[in-house]
């Protein structure tokens, strides 16, 4: 989205995505900034936003703890890939 002066809106975004991509925490994690800054700028009717920032925090938790049981996985494979002179 281009701002007044032509700029993208959205250029401090780590890297641009398709629709298609699937959503990474960089993307929680600027969604929450943007939200927070909505809220911060709302004011007294910030507590329109709550649901909204509320909901990106808690798919923020569950993709962290989704991302460190894929890597535990990881570990305990190559663990026993190695113990076991497995291979891929």
């Amino acid at each position: 989205m281009k701002s007044k002066n032509g700029a993208h809106r959205h250029s401090g975004r780590a890297t641009p995505r398709s629709p298609d991509d699937p959503i990474t925490i960089a993307d929680l994690k600027w969604c929450l900034d943007r939200v927070a800054l909505v809220m911060h700028r709302a004011g007294k009717k910030a507590d329109v936003y709550l649901p909204i920032f509320e909901r990106l925090e808690s798919e923020l938790d569950i993709l962290k703890k989704k991302e460190a049981a894929l890597e535990r996985a990881r570990v305990r494979a190559a663990r026993v890939m190695q113990e076991h002179s497995i291979k891929n």
